[in-house]
């Protein structure tokens, strides 16, 4: 189940995400450094996906356009 999700992560940073994607803007959108992504997918890969997801559900909760940039590593 972690390869599923963390595939899905791979195809949506390389594809979709308007960051770093194939139809990425020079733009920089997300305020957190790593990216939302790269956090999920590196807290799936600590501690499986549910784990992950929710670490991820809140930090996506934190987000919101005034933020100024972060520096927010994974932290297990």
């Amino acid at each position: 189940m972690k390869k599923i999700f963390v595939a899905l992560i791979n195809f949506y940073q390389i594809i979709i995400s308007p960051d770093q994607g194939a139809f990425s803007s020079r733009r920089k959108y997300c305020v957190f450094e790593p990216s939302c992504s790269e956090y999920i997918k590196e807290a799936i890969n600590f501690g499986g996906v549910f784990y992950g997801l929710r670490k991820g559900a809140f930090r996506i909760a934190k987000c919101h356009p005034w933020q100024k940039r972060i520096i927010d590593p994974f932290k297990p």
